[in-house]
């Protein structure tokens, strides 16, 4: 599947403090990297925390904007939409199932008269 191999490797990152702080989030927003300059350790621990924290929100925020770009038009619809289809789908499934059934059935009843002596 393109898109879920795609949004697993998706990779955002941001910078802070002008640019002391630099940090990396994958499609799960999750933190995949966080480069600290030197200098940035003179920061307050206040200020370096909020750096951090301003870094991981930006990239946080371009990966998900990426991801949602990169979704299929499938997956932005409406819940009740989906729902509606997923059931068209299921309502489908089950005919062809059926459909197929019956046929493996007639063929069994075929194959059961002619091995009779």
């Amino acid at each position: 599947m393109d898109f879920l191999h795609d949004f697993l490797a998706l990779r955002e990152s941001a910078t802070a403090a002008d640019g002391l702080v630099s940090v990396e989030v994958d499609g799960t927003s999750d933190l995949t990297g966080l480069e600290l300059d030197p200098r940035a350790m003179r920061l307050p621990a206040a200020e370096l925390a909020e750096a951090i924290m301003e870094a991981f929100g930006r990239a946080r925020e371009a990966a998900q904007q990426r991801a949602t770009q990169a979704m299929p038009d499938v997956l932005k619809q409406d819940p009740l939409e989906l729902t509606d289809l997923i059931e068209k789908v299921k309502a489908d499934t089950q005919a062809d199932m059926d459909e197929l059934l019956s046929t493996v059935n007639g063929l069994t009843a075929r194959l059961d008269r002619l091995m009779r002596p």
